[in-house]
């Protein structure tokens, strides 16, 4: 089975309002599954199954990505949330702290 974790992270809202990073196929899973059960629909049902899918390794990470971002844009649950390139989230550049200490 291939890395379960999704290449970008999916922001999703609940409905406490809380925001939640949804970030392999596991946290869709218990995304979906937490989803009341009046609210769901055909949608919901290909989004879990895609997942399931893709957990069993029978179909790609990417499909339960897809899926899971579709379905969460259909129910208006999904947030744009800008993710830091990497260059702002790197290691730190070694002997930066001691530059910045000589200064004082």
């Amino acid at each position: 089975m291939e890395s379960a974790t999704f290449k970008q992270p999916i922001f999703v809202r609940d409905d406490s309002f809380v925001i939640k990073k949804i970030g392999c196929v596991m946290d869709a899973i218990e995304f979906l599954e937490e989803w009341p059960v009046e609210r769901r629909g055909l949608l919901h049902g290909a989004a879990c199954d895609t997942c399931y899918s893709a957990y069993d390794g029978r179909r790609s990470v990417e499909a339960a990505h897809k899926t899971f971002a579709t379905w969460a844009r259909r129910v208006g649950v999904i947030e744009d949330i800008p993710v830091a390139p990497p260059w702002m989230t790197g290691p730190k550049i070694s002997g930066a702290d001691e530059l910045i200490e000589s200064d004082r």
